[in-house]
């Protein structure tokens, strides 16, 4: 009878660890899923800025073409 009660006991305590191995992976991955939204937003916010930060060089080397033309012109 106290083995039976040892393995009962046993069943018990191996049950009651899956589940809470279960809860906790459970949480953690719900945790997860919904911070995705979130930093995808992130990431294509990120995306708009280097494009517009690009944009800015393009145009920032295209003025000092332009600055330099006309410092070479006045000097003449």
């Amino acid at each position: 009878m106290a083995n039976e009660i040892n393995l009962q006991t046993l069943k018990d305590w191996f049950t009651f660890i899956v589940a809470v191995v279960a809860t906790v992976a459970g949480v953690i991955f719900w945790v997860q899923s919904i911070n995705d939204p979130k930093f995808e937003k992130i990431e294509k916010d990120i995306q708009v800025l280097r494009s517009d930060i690009k944009q800015i060089r393009d145009n920032n080397n295209e003025i000092l073409r332009i600055v330099g033309r006309l410092e070479g012109k006045l000097e003449n």
